[in-house]
């Protein structure tokens, strides 16, 4: 895993790359690498995470042998070794430099051209140059895994692994998206393309860009197979199909000359590639979890994963490493918030970092994560909330959504959990489908985010979002919620801070569940089979039946989160240094009297405001950061 830059330009154009890349070094802190173009209209640029083929012949910018092609690749590609004998069967014998999957893809295209680029399976951000058309071809793998920024000023194009790489070009402006800040603080991220500036944007997934002298000539869609669905015919075939395409995706993605380790949350997902990594003979040796104070618990109602986590590690026979989560966790965001320019603020990026963190200390390179699973398999509750709210007659969906009246804000002990997803229930259930479809998404109300401006910027939050859902109309609401979820909370939010959080500690993480050929098998799945009565991840749960204890499978399903509720519900200097009226009232952004009555109800109990108040902290702290005013 590494980090790229990559310029198209006129000719005679100089830039500072060694500066860029020093930025993002902490991508790739083994090697560093540049090229330039005899005509001076490309740029490129590399740091070097080494994983597979620790040796010079892995240094980037790499070049084919015929010296036509030169690639700045970050990513992983799985099927380099069948696509490295399809090439050797196809044009006869190659005399390889090395064994890294960046030389398989530069000398696939050197006799393909770039259309090869369309069988890689794998996360991947790459830059190509063509010296002979003087072209420069991008390309982000389809599923968004791996992060790649654009912008077009100065009339140039540029583009980077992490944003902060093109911030030090001196030349590049940048001004807020106040839309992006907006609509962080109703999900807790930026929807891809934007980001939280106007002058940048993220680069499509899986659309092969081809830019000459700084300006866009060619685009193309390479993976539209990826989409194919072949249903499946019996309950029996999909979990037979599930099983041998997840043992085969998780063997793939172990591949590495490093150690590799484990996310290990004792849920069914980091627990089904654990037993599956374990079981197929990988010399993984530990695990790594976060953990939460009794009281913590109580307060915020999680639920127990480090129970589980232990039970799974001692099934394995794995050694489990437990990082003992606290208050203090909080605390990081001032040194964090340099990895968090994306403009997410879910609390489990903290989470990803200090486990990626502590793996990188023990020299762990590579970890798996079970990313991925609940957005194709039908994994979250609102899938089962939905279907439910649909199946409920008129009659009684108006007396549901007065239920809330009757409710306390909050409830002693465990019943707390249950007590605040009824009164969410019971609030969605009074809206219409499209405004109930967006409050099952967004941790506030298009109202609640109007009146937090002192000038609200122009947009409805959530527009775009239910314009997606109403594409997907003709399908299944388990299918047309998934695919929203493909977009939303995959690619914008939790790929996006798997990545970033990760590799601010020098850790590459890989999602098996997002393998491409098991992609294909999940599209199969009927959505009756992911989401099945009041089950979700049905298939799942059944393919991992044989191997599994019943007690994982079956366990309530938690989130890969922080307590924060308890955290910010007590008194906290964060808050009182972030968020201070004069402070809000001198910036001009914030309505510095809304904001104090979100942390009087959260202090009190009266509300709770926790997400919210989290991504106003992360605002805060970013816009001090970046002074940003």
């Amino acid at each position: 895993m590494c980090g790229i830059v990559a310029i198209s330009s006129t000719p005679d154009q100089s830039y500072p790359l060694n500066q860029v890349l020093q930025a993002i070094e902490h991508r790739g802190p083994d090697d560093l690498g540049t090229y330039v173009s005899k005509s001076a209209d490309c740029h490129l640029g590399h740091v070097r995470l080494s994983i597979i083929d620790l040796s010079a012949t892995g240094h980037q910018p790499m070049f084919d042998r015929s010296g036509r092609y030169v690639i700045s690749f970050n990513g992983e590609i799985y099927n380099y070794q069948e696509l490295k004998r399809a090439l050797e069967k196809d044009y006869g014998g190659i005399s390889w430099k090395g064994h890294s999957d960046t030389e398989v893809i530069v000398e696939g295209v050197a006799r393909e051209g770039v259309e090869f680029l369309g069988k890689l399976n794998g996360i991947f951000a790459l830059a190509l140059y063509d010296q002979q058309e003087r072209q420069l071809h991008l390309l982000r793998d389809p599923l968004g895994i791996k992060p790649l920024f654009v912008t077009e000023q100065s009339g140039a194009t540029f583009f980077c692994s992490e944003l902060k790489g093109l911030l030090v070009i001196p030349e590049l402006k940048r001004s807020l998206r106040l839309d992006s800040f907006a609509e962080q603080l109703g999900f807790m991220y930026v929807p891809e393309p934007y980001t939280l500036y106007q002058e940048f944007s993220k680069v499509e997934p899986g659309v092969c860009i081809t830019y000459q002298k700084g300006v866009c000539v060619a685009q193309k869609y390479l993976f539209p197979t990826l989409w194919d669905v072949e249903p499946y015919v019996s309950e029996d075939e999909a979990i037979k199909a599930f099983q041998s395409t997840f043992a085969k995706a998780v063997e793939r993605q172990l591949v590495a000359d490093v150690p590799v380790s484990l996310f290990l949350s004792g849920g069914l997902d980091s627990s089904a590639i654990a037993w599956q990594a374990v079981n197929g003979q990988a010399t993984i040796q530990d695990a790594y979890t976060i953990s939460f104070s009794d009281d913590d618990q109580r307060h915020d109602l999680q639920t127990d994963d480090l129970r589980y986590a232990r039970q799974m590690a001692d099934y394995l026979g794995i050694k489990l490493q437990v990082i003992p989560a606290n208050k203090s966790f909080l605390s990081l965001l001032p040194n964090l918030i340099h990895f968090m320019e994306d403009g997410f603020s879910d609390p489990a990026a903290i989470n990803t970092y200090l486990i990626s963190l502590h793996a990188r200390e023990q020299g762990v390179k590579v970890m798996l994560s079970g990313q991925g699973a609940d957005e194709f398999l039908g994994g979250y509750r609102r899938y089962l909330a939905e279907g439910m709210l649909r199946s409920i007659p008129a009659p009684l969906l108006s007396l549901l959504s007065r239920v809330e009246k009757w409710l306390p804000v909050q409830m002693p002990g465990r019943l707390n959990a249950i007590n605040r997803r009824l009164r969410r229930l019971s609030q969605l259930a009074g809206e219409p489908v499209r405004s109930r479809i967006l409050g099952m998404y967004s941790w506030a109300t298009p109202n609640q985010i109007r009146d937090l401006f002192v000038e609200p910027p122009d947009i409805d939050v959530g527009e775009a979002l239910i314009e997606l859902f109403d594409s997907y109309r003709d399908r299944e609401i388990v299918d047309a919620m998934m695919a929203l979820d493909h977009h939303y909370a995959l690619m914008s939010l939790n790929l996006c801070y798997t990545d970033r959080m990760s590799m601010a500690a020098g850790v590459e993480t890989r999602v098996p569940f997002l393998d491409f050929d098991l992609i294909r098998v999940m599209n199969s799945i009927p959505a009756n089979l992911k989401v099945k009565g009041r089950e979700g991840k049905y298939v799942l749960k059944k393919a991992m039946e044989p191997y599994l204890p019943h007690e994982v499978i079956y366990r309530s399903k938690a989130g890969f989160g922080l307590p924060i509720r308890s955290w910010l519900s007590r008194d906290d200097e964060l808050l009182k240094r972030y968020l201070d009226g004069d402070r809000l009232k001198q910036q001009g952004l914030f309505n510095e009297h809304v904001v104090s009555q979100l942390i009087k109800e959260q202090m009190s109990g009266a509300k709770d405001h926790s997400y919210l108040l989290m991504t106003l902290l992360v605002q805060q702290v970013w816009l001090d950061n970046y002074s940003v005013h």
